[in-house]
């Protein structure tokens, strides 16, 4: 057990003095017998904290036992420390929580999906998002825990009445009514540049699609202008890493959900049940709200498998079509701009050498990264920060079929989408111990409160670290750094949230993955790195149309691993007005 958590708790709080201008003194609480602590007061948390939300700690069950949060922190080690000592406190040291720190990044996520396939795994609260498909299989639905009072947020207060609905509506299920996972923050995503490269690419000749030295607005704006950055000597301008985590969930497939998602979208009107769909309007920012929406999972493979698919307008648009080859056309397009190390370099460190600079002209000039990671950005010395939106890929023409010259998207109706909305995905692992199942969930009821959260946030503004983007409870009810909030004011004004990409079921069948299953995660790294790093030594190197080729074959390989895994009949989607279930 834990020795002297007061202790650590009063040293962290001195530092929260600092920070916020906030005095707070505990007197001799320090108790190993299992008997409640008292709360802090809304004093001692700050100005302008509600003691409504003070913990009710007459309703708190006193538990015993030990929960082990492993989740790769992302510099937010702090936070999550305060946390564990302030609830080992309430729970008089009865009850210890460890904070595993060991893996980060691919090693992560790799970790996590062996202990999910462990019966007997040590791991409690783990980034349910990276479970590869096992989330509901191995952790807690929350849903009821949500909808009942929560002693943490005070007395007789429902959960669910200070919590953003991000937070418990997730990606894990379309219709909002599960939460196996729970999202801490609400996040975006943007592209930063360091606006001293920026200038010096200007002076190079630079000009976006308007004629203006200004940042990008299409695709081919952002590689014009990594082009001009190389003339002016900046040799791997754009902060783009490759790493096993970066394809599997980070960086690199936010870009693959965010333009898959652009292509893909179109589609829409032929996979739905609703006539209404005939006519729906690309620029609506949640398509996926428009009455009648439902897919035809039969329908949507005939689009994506048949390579003679005539049921719709549009035909076939799958791995090999001329559809799925523009999109991979764009994505190559950075092909030479990336560092060399691509494939190695974490995401971590990635943001360590954009706000460095520490390789001089050879560091990324361009990043693609949380919003929240742009108060950091802004304090170095190093950089001159400038962020702009996604920019609209522009695509090519239709060369064949009835479509022959129509451009592959309505470039000029669809908007850009965004990864935004949920974030910090917490989840809770289901063990066969009912005792232990119940302290882990009653140690997130109490991270997931007014409470808990100005607790994490104060500490970490105490150790200079930042958000990604700011809590999903309600933020009226949190006290944070007003200089944080003052950023996401700020920058919102040029970063826009358009609707969230995740809901687009394209991006599951083939666009960015085959459902999670064994063949594509074997090979899809291999495959990208191949397409996107030249002469990477040990892969072959590929040119969007062999690229296509083989991720056809792995893809489909899933498919019929899919298939057979849900007894579904072979090849169900010849038919499209075939129903499943």
């Amino acid at each position: 057990m834990k020795k002297n958590v007061l202790g650590k708790l009063v040293a962290l709080l001195t530092c929260f003095t600092t920070a916020f201008g906030v005095t707070a003194c505990f007197g001799d609480d320090e108790d190993s017998s299992g008997a409640s602590a008292a709360p802090l007061t809304a004093a001692e948390l700050g100005a302008g904290f509600d003691e409504k939300y003070i913990p009710d700690m007459s309703a708190v069950k006193q538990l015993s036992g030990k929960v082990d949060v492993a989740l790769d922190f992302e510099g937010t080690q702090a936070g999550w420390e305060a946390l564990a000592d302030e609830y080992e406190r309430l729970h008089g040291g009865s009850v210890v929580v460890n904070i595993n720190k060991e893996f980060s990044g691919s090693r992560y996520s790799e970790r996590l999906n062996a202990e999910l396939k462990n019966t007997k795994t040590d791991w409690d609260i783990v980034e349910g998002n990276l479970g590869y498909g096992s989330t509901r299989e191995r952790c807690i639905n929350m849903t009821a825990g949500v909808d009942a009072p929560n002693p943490y947020c005070g007395k007789d207060v429902l959960w669910s009445s200070v919590l953003q609905p991000a937070a418990y509506r997730t990606k894990e299920a379309d219709t909002g009514k599960d939460s196996y996972i729970l999202n801490s923050e609400i996040m975006q995503t943007c592209w930063f540049i360091n606006d001293t490269a920026f200038d010096a690419a200007v002076e190079k000749g630079y000009k976006n699609s308007r004629g203006q030295a200004a940042y990008p607005l299409t695709w081919d704006d952002l590689i014009s202008l990594c082009n001009y950055m190389q003339q002016a000597d900046y040799t791997n301008p754009l902060g783009i890493t490759l790493c096993n985590a970066s394809i599997d969930s980070l960086q690199f497939t936010w870009l693959l959900r965010v333009y898959g998602d652009y292509y893909y979208r179109q589609f829409y009107k032929y996979i739905m049940a609703g006539d209404e769909w005939e006519n729906y309007d690309s620029t609506t920012k949640v398509v996926e709200n428009n009455t009648g929406y439902g897919v035809q999972y039969a329908k949507l493979l005939n689009m994506m498998f048949e390579t003679d698919s005539d049921f719709s307008d549009a035909g076939y648009v799958g791995l090999t079509s001329e559809v799925y080859l523009d999109f991979v056309g764009n994505l190559y397009k950075m092909n030479g701009y990336l560092m060399k190390d691509a494939d190695s370099t974490e995401f971590a460190a990635l943001r360590d050498e954009f706000e460095t600079q520490s390789d001089g002209k050879e560091s990324p000039q361009i990043i693609l990264d949380y919003q929240g990671f742009g108060i950091t950005y802004e304090k170095s010395s190093k950089l001159e920060l400038g962020y702009f939106d996604y920019p609209q890929m522009i695509s090519g023409k239709y060369t064949k079929g009835e479509k022959a010259g129509e451009s592959i998207v309505d470039n000029a109706n669809t908007i850009t989408r965004d990864i935004g909305g949920n974030g910090g995905f917490l989840s809770v692992v289901n063990h066969t111990d009912a005792s232990q199942n119940e302290v882990n969930k009653d140690f997130i009821k109490f991270v997931m409160s007014p409470y808990g959260q100005t607790i994490y946030y104060k500490a970490l503004a105490a150790a200079n670290a930042v958000p990604k983007g700011l809590t999903s409870v309600k933020n009226e009810l949190v006290v944070f750094p007003t200089e944080w909030k003052a950023f996401f004011d700020e920058s919102n004004k040029t970063i826009t949230f358009n609707g969230d990409v995740d809901a687009n079921p394209f991006l599951s069948w083939g666009v960015r993955y085959a459902i999670g299953y064994r063949e594509t995660q074997n090979v899809i790294r291999d495959y990208w790195r191949g397409l996107l790093i030249p002469g990477l030594s040990g892969d072959q190197t590929l040119v969007p149309s062999s690229f296509a080729a083989k991720w056809d074959t792995a893809v489909r390989a899933d498919v019929v691993n899919i298939v057979a895994d849900n007894g579904w009949p072979a090849k169900f989607w010849e038919d499209p007005t075939y129903k499943l279930g």
